[in-house]
């Protein structure tokens, strides 16, 4: 089911200002003839709270981070590469990077390859992120410049993996250093340091590189008769392009994908039902992702060509991640620049924020009526340490399952007595029933955390009701 859904564009929150906003002195150390420097800080703190609090969207973007780029260019293209392998050849050179996966990677059908390791900070020494080339962060040629390799083919050797593992780390950490930082800017605004030291409490951070799989690499698969050729699949770009019969069955060819699908105004279509990733709340303290790259089966401007597949870039910033605003009863899609990083709010930061966080609701759709795009994105899932004690807000005491199916709609904020925001609900006078379908599939927060939990049982719990043999998600 299709319905109306409103196009999010995020507070982007500049790499340098994230810096300043973070630093222990940024606005201490204001002269009386900073006033106007020492206002804007003040005004962008109180936006990042906007953005991550209960009447924002939960996340926000960071533009502007340097030699990012060039690695996100780099290492995305290899998650198709990588999926698509023989399974034997796949699980040597994971196990030569350091890498595993954490879904079945011998199931044909799957629609999401991950592959994913636990991040140490202790890896490069302290997280620390600087603005040196911060003004030419969007790289140009930087890749080919450090010897990163583009995405040019299908048809791939161990070469195109030599720097799968550093590439993979050396991003993570950056991208762990964004979520630190970020961290740093909200205890500011909260008081104490309680994000900060649950984020370097855990020592470790969880990295996904994640492909989510077109219809065309189902095809390939799936077809029992397809080729090995030194341990990879034979790409089926010469068969499909030229009109040669073979093996594969036809899949159509369509023009480059993002270009023709722009948005209208604020406004667009989203998907409740094809999704490559079900409804669900993120239960760290923070997500962090690239913004998605997508890879099409065309031939046409705006692209990076080889024989088989190529980057087509959305001019519209679609990423196809949806969030769902339970106080509007409305989808929202999210637009965010090709080169940016998005960070999200999770549970975890939820309840140790006592509510000035809110998590965000979300999905990833898969694109109406383009079958031959695929989605590529890195993730690192920020979280606190295992033994971490989570008490319970006082505010959730009295949240439960049968008040969350009543109807009945729940505030939103601990500091006014609220509930957090897995607790609420779509109203009676919602008029689509599908939106009350989704609230349905997500295990309320009140019951999945019991005060004085530790994170690894609070993980458990959700994993299990979401997940587990009679989870809600189970058979999805």
């Amino acid at each position: 089911m299709e319905v109306e859904a409103e196009v999010l564009e995020p507070l982007e929150l500049r790499f340098t200002d994230l810096l300043l906003l973070s630093s222990p002195s940024s606005m201490a150390s204001c002269s009386p003839d900073d006033g106007d420097e020492h206002q804007r800080l003040q005004s962008l703190s109180a936006a990042v709270m906007l953005a991550l609090g209960p009447s924002g969207p939960g996340l926000l973007s960071i533009t502007g981070v340097p030699r990012a780029p060039a690695l996100r260019r780099a290492l995305l293209p290899l998650s198709r590469k990588l999926a698509l392998l023989d399974n034997k050849v796949r699980a040597r050179i994971l196990k030569d990077h350091g890498l595993g996966s954490d879904v079945p990677l011998k199931k044909p059908d799957r629609s999401v390859s991950s592959f994913a390791t636990q991040l140490k900070y202790e890896q490069h020494g302290k997280l620390e992120l600087s603005c040196r080339g911060a003004d030419n962060a969007d790289g140009g040629d930087s890749t080919r410049k450090e010897g990163l390799d583009t995405y040019s083919s299908l048809e791939v050797n161990d070469d195109d993996f030599k720097h799968l593992g550093d590439t993979f780390k050396e991003l993570g950490l950056y991208m762990m250093g964004l979520g630190l930082r970020l961290a740093q800017v909200c205890d500011k605004a909260i008081g104490g340091r309680e994000l900060e030291e649950s984020v370097m409490g855990s020592g470790t951070a969880k990295g996904r590189l994640i492909h989510y799989h077109s219809k065309l690499d189902s095809v390939i698969l799936k077809d029992g008769n397809r080729k090995v050729n030194g341990g990879v699949l034979d790409t089926p770009g010469p068969l499909l392009y030229h009109g040669v019969e073979g093996s594969l069955p036809q899949v159509p060819m369509e023009p480059c994908p993002l270009r023709n699908r722009m948005f209208d105004g604020h406004c667009c279509r989203a998907s409740l039902a094809n999704l490559w990733q079900q409804w669900h709340y993120d239960y760290g303290i923070f997500t962090v992702l690239t913004a998605p790259m997508f890879l099409s089966s065309c031939q046409a401007g705006d692209c990076f060509c080889d024989s088989s597949h190529q980057e087509c870039l959305s001019r519209a910033g679609h990423t196809y991640l949806q969030l769902f605003d339970s106080d509007k009863s409305k989808i929202l899609v999210l637009k965010s620049p090709p080169e940016s990083f998005i960070i999200q709010v999770g549970e975890s930061a939820d309840i140790l924020s006592r509510g000035k966080l809110r998590s965000s609701l979300h999905s990833v759709s898969r694109p109406v009526g383009l079958d031959n795009l695929s989605r590529e994105t890195f993730v690192v899932f920020l979280q606190p340490a295992w033994n971490k004690v989570l008490s319970l807000p006082e505010c959730l005491l009295h949240a439960n399952h049968e008040r969350v199916l009543s109807g009945k709609r729940m505030p939103k904020s601990c500091k006014e007595d609220n509930i957090l925001s897995s607790a609420a609900i779509v109203s009676d006078e919602s008029p689509h029933q599908s939106l009350q379908e989704i609230w349905r599939t997500i295990p309320p927060l009140s019951s999945r955390l019991r005060d004085g939990m530790t994170f690894a049982e609070f993980s458990r719990e959700t994993t299990k009701q979401y997940y587990g043999a009679s989870g809600t998600q189970s058979q999805r």
